[in-house]
């Protein structure tokens, strides 16, 4: 099995340690992205490929967390702690 070449973001990061997730949402799901598409295209050693899954599965919940406070701060925005910027009898009458 030939070893993956590890890209120059990613040799970054492994120096420092792993420990910091991207600070916006559409970053940790390019990370995540790139990581889910290397695992399936690249013949990499076992190591590599269980260090990425483990940082996929940290991306992961940290966008699942990003999402959450997301939608705690909409909710906090509408009224009634409704989830919709339409009105139900709007959205009827557009229909």
């Amino acid at each position: 099995m030939a070893k993956r070449k590890v890209t120059q973001a990613r040799a970054t990061r492994r120096e420092a340690g792993d420990a910091t997730l991207p600070t916006t949402f559409e970053a940790t799901v390019a990370e995540l992205r790139s990581i889910v598409d290397d695992l399936e295209t690249q013949d990499a050693d076992l190591e590599a490929a269980v260090e990425q899954y483990e940082r996929g599965i940290a991306l992961q919940k940290h966008a699942e967390a990003q999402l959450e406070a997301a939608r705690l701060r909409v909710e906090e925005l509408l009224p009634d702690g409704s989830t919709s910027l339409i009105d139900d009898e709007e959205e009827d009458e557009d229909a």
